[in-house]
């Protein structure tokens, strides 16, 4: 019996040659039987005995290999491990790549937004010692009094820095908010989490105005005659540079009267509305209060008249 396993059929059946039989001439209709040259008999003496066995007859001989019970259950036991193995690496590479290409792209963003803002850092500096140059040569060749009319609007404008007595006033996210990363912080249940807004800081900036502040910052930025608060995705800008919680309202005035006006007793309202969201607004008396100037604003339109 062989011993070797049948896969496909042998490639010697693609050299068989087609025979036909034909008893009587007669049967074949319309077709002339053409003479050979040499004998028939001979060719079939020469098949004999160079070609014994047909080749279809020899691959059919070939049968499967007989495998044990245990050698069966191993193959398959050993292909089910081999195949899961293969799809869980897959799987595993897949995710792999994913997640390195969202890294990639963070870090990428990341990398972006620390030279961004610190191009931002270099400019402000850069325009602070442009300021104070123009104000040194401004009060060499302005008199006294031009002088002093000039500081004065500076101070009014935001355009030079300015030390006094003032009030601070601390607004911070609730704890909740401070917790959770992302976009919307959320609760337990799913509802998103109030936090400080630009209205409330826009509110309690109106209130010290109102007192009669001479001068307001905001984490240490200065508003100016230009300086707006507003909110941009989930940061607030003043101007143009992004602050965050806690936000910290300095302004330099008249302590008694801003303290009456953002003072819980005259804003109970406010108060309690902010309250019921985590948010406990904190004022306090600051002897020294230290404001840099903000940004000078280019007037395009405007013109003075006499």
């Amino acid at each position: 019996m062989p011993v070797r396993r049948r896969s496909a059929f042998s490639h010697s059946t693609f050299a068989l040659i087609n025979r036909h039989a034909v008893k009587d001439d007669a049967h074949v209709a319309g077709r002339a039987r053409r003479r050979k040259v040499h004998d028939e008999s001979l060719r079939l003496i020469d098949d004999l005995t160079s070609r014994p066995l047909d080749p279809l007859f020899d691959d059919s001989m070939l049968l499967p290999q007989k495998q044990s019970t245990a050698m069966k259950w191993a193959t398959r036991i050993l292909t089910f491990v081999f195949c899961v193995i293969v799809g869980v690496s897959g799987c595993v590479v897949v995710q792999e790549l994913h997640q390195n290409t969202r890294q990639k792209v963070r870090e990428e963003l990341a990398a972006q937004v620390a030279d961004r803002t610190q191009q931002q850092r270099d400019l402000e500096s850069e325009v602070a010692d442009q300021r104070a140059k123009i104000e040194s040569l401004t009060s060499q060749q302005q008199s006294s009094s031009v002088g002093a009319t000039a500081v004065s609007d500076g101070i009014v404008n935001g355009t030079v820095k300015v030390q006094g007595p003032g009030v601070t006033v601390t607004l911070a996210d609730p704890i909740a908010a401070e917790d959770q990363k992302g976009d919307l912080p959320r609760d337990k249940k799913g509802h998103t989490i109030r936090v400080v807004s630009d209205s409330d800081l826009q509110k309690f900036v109106a209130r010290l105005w109102a007192s009669g502040a001479d001068a307001i910052a905001i984490n240490g930025v200065r508003l100016g005659s230009q300086s707006s608060i507003r909110v941009a995705g989930q940061s607030i800008l003043v101007g143009v540079s992004a602050v965050q919680s806690p936000y910290r309202i300095q302004a330099i005035g008249d302590q008694a009267s801003m303290m009456r006006a953002v003072s819980k007793q005259s804003n109970q309202t406010l108060y309690d509305s902010l309250a019921q969201v985590g948010i406990y607004p904190d004022s306090s008396r600051t002897r020294e209060i230290t404001l840099e100037a903000s940004g000078m604003p280019d007037l395009e339109y405007a013109k003075g008249v006499k």
